[in-house]
């Protein structure tokens, strides 16, 4: 292992070398001349949660950039949103994923908290009280839609002074659709972010047992080996319909 001084970074493998990140900092290493794959229970059980995990995170979208930028600068942000849902928001027993127990964004700034939520056919209503944090400061939010496994981002939707918002749903989802809505607070002129609220649900089943049978389904679907466990690069090519476009790019 030596550390990537070059002018050139990269990740992967470039023929005999590999390019990978840790804490920050960029390392090359030699491809290994034999891969041990050993198939026991404990390996495949490790296997299926980081891919659960995974195909989550991609599920998610983008936004997690802007959510993580100043949170544990030693790790990239997928890193450490990935090592909050793999520790908090899964069951290593049975292998589901809890949504509602994950954090999209981690930071200081006072949470995001609604005094009331209007939910109708199209449109979510939202209102606050300016009690804490600057007027200034920007509000990101993300609909997540469990039945179908699918996301859509609004990035600077308002600003804490405005008190109030509506936001309209996707016109392809379902009312009896199972969303969740993550919300959390940004301000660029202090580089600071909040957490990300616990999750508002809306049209909530009483249980997730289907949803985590399509995302592990999901998950096994876009591996595509037992040896190799999900990447960012590999679900993009495997299922780039999975998520629609976004507003705009995170910051």
């Amino acid at each position: 292992m030596a550390l990537n001084a070059s002018l050139t970074h990269w990740h992967g493998t470039l023929g005999p070398v590999i390019g990978y990140t840790v804490r920050g900092h960029r390392y090359l290493r030699s491809m290994p001349a034999h891969v041990r794959n050993p198939r026991t229970p404990a390996q495949q059980a490790h296997r299926s949660h980081f891919s659960l995990v995974s195909t989550f995170i991609h599920t998610l979208g983008p936004i997690y950039k802007l959510g993580y930028q100043y949170h544990n600068p030693d790790l990239l942000p997928r890193a450490n949103l990935f090592h909050q849902i793999f520790y908090d928001a899964v069951n290593p027993t049975t292998l589901t994923l809890d949504p509602a127990r994950v954090l999209i964004s981690r930071g200081t700034l006072p949470t995001f908290q609604p005094t009331a939520v209007t939910h109708t056919s199209s449109t979510i209503t939202l209102r606050w009280h300016l009690t804490q944090g600057s007027p200034q400061d920007q509000l990101h939010l993300l609909l997540y839609n469990v039945t179908h496994a699918t996301s859509r981002p609004y990035y600077n939707a308002a600003t804490r002074a405005t008190a109030h918002l509506t936001i309209t749903l996707p016109t392809t989802w379902d009312t009896t659709d199972h969303i969740i809505l993550y919300a959390f607070w940004h301000n660029p002129a202090t580089l600071s972010n909040s957490d990300s609220t616990i999750p508002l649900q809306l049209n909530n089943p009483d249980n997730q047992d289907e949803y985590n049978q399509q995302l592990t389904h999901l998950s096994q679907t876009l591996t595509h080996s037992h040896r190799h466990p999900i990447t960012p690069k590999l679900l993009a090519k495997l299922h780039k319909t999975l998520l629609p476009a976004p507003d705009s790019p995170p910051q």
